[in-house]
């Protein structure tokens, strides 16, 4: 099939090129400054797009069967041009008569009900407002990443102390995804299009609190790992210093929204969803912790 996948410089995006390629697909990876791809020596096909020009997105979905939606998370930035990116993707979509079915990544958990928590809200807007179109709608709402270990404030401990530094209570349940899971449980979901208006909470096939993963990274690049439970105000003080730079930012709304999240998430079961339904009607297979840590190795200290 040809499925465009929108947000392909990202790392989710990325993932789900690769995988789609792999498995015989013909992806076009869409994003604002494209980069030359190859993948296992197959060039792959890259288009790029601001959102805001409806020309080239009537260009792009002019031979595209299936849409993997990628967007930025409005957490860290402001959620009007996202929401009305994905509001044109949609009605674009509804205009191609060839494209069958939009997969929303959500990129994160989002319950049926709001919680007050902006980006989650917004998410649960997109997803109404691509449904809105007519167009068939999948929604894939992965819990916590592995990748988060490897990026931003999570790497630098891990990395230079050997400690992860997670803002997750310390008895906290959660069934950690990778990314290239959710690539998996997308192309599934392609195959279904008759599951449109599903809303489908994933994760990955361990359930594990701080301690227990710590022992399985441990294990998986032989080294021994520490761990902490970082507090929401340390959390918040990472993340206002991170993007203090970013003047289009309202730095107050953006700490403001993320201690509201992470207040909820340190109590939640957002992050450990039942997986044999799921599993059932999008059958994939599942990567494990360890699994996952032999192919992504912890770089060496400096």
């Amino acid at each position: 099939m040809r499925v465009v996948v929108f947000g392909a410089s990202g790392v989710q995006g990325a993932a789900q090129v690769a995988a789609l390629s792999r498995a015989g697909h013909d992806p076009v990876a869409v994003s604002r400054n494209p980069k030359p791809l190859d993948i296992d020596e197959k060039s792959i096909e890259t288009f790029a797009l601001d959102f805001d020009n409806a020309h080239g997105l009537d260009k792009v979905l002019e031979h595209g069967e299936i849409i993997f939606l990628n967007l930025p998370s409005t957490s860290f930035q402001t959620s009007e041009p996202v929401i009305a990116a994905a509001k044109k993707i949609g009605e674009a979509a509804a205009k191609a008569s060839n494209v069958k079915l939009i997969v929303f990544n959500t990129s994160m958990p989002v319950p049926d009900e709001s919680k007050g928590i902006r980006a989650q809200d917004d998410r649960r807007e997109i997803r109404r407002l691509l449904r809105a179109t007519g167009i068939p709608v999948i929604s894939i709402q992965p819990v916590v990443f592995l990748e988060n270990l490897l990026e931003g404030w999570a790497r630098p401990p891990l990395v230079e102390r050997d400690t992860i530094v997670y803002c997750h209570q310390e008895s906290l349940e959660v069934s950690w995804i990778c990314h290239h899971d959710i690539a998996q449980f997308m192309m599934a979901a392609m195959k279904r299009p008759d599951l449109d208006g599903r809303n489908f909470a994933v994760a990955g096939p361990e359930t594990v609190c701080l301690p227990q993963l710590t022992e399985k990274l441990s294990r998986a690049w032989n080294r021994s790992l520490k761990y902490e439970s970082q507090t929401v105000d340390d959390f918040c003080e990472k993340i206002s210093q991170a993007m203090k730079d970013r003047s289009s930012l309202d730095l107050d709304r953006v700490v403001s929204d993320m201690r509201k999240a992470y207040t909820y998430y340190r109590e939640s079961d957002e992050f450990k969803p039942d997986m044999e339904q799921v599993l059932k009607e999008l059958p994939v297979e599942l990567t494990l912790i360890e699994e996952w840590a032999r192919l992504h190795p912890l770089p060496s200290r400096a």
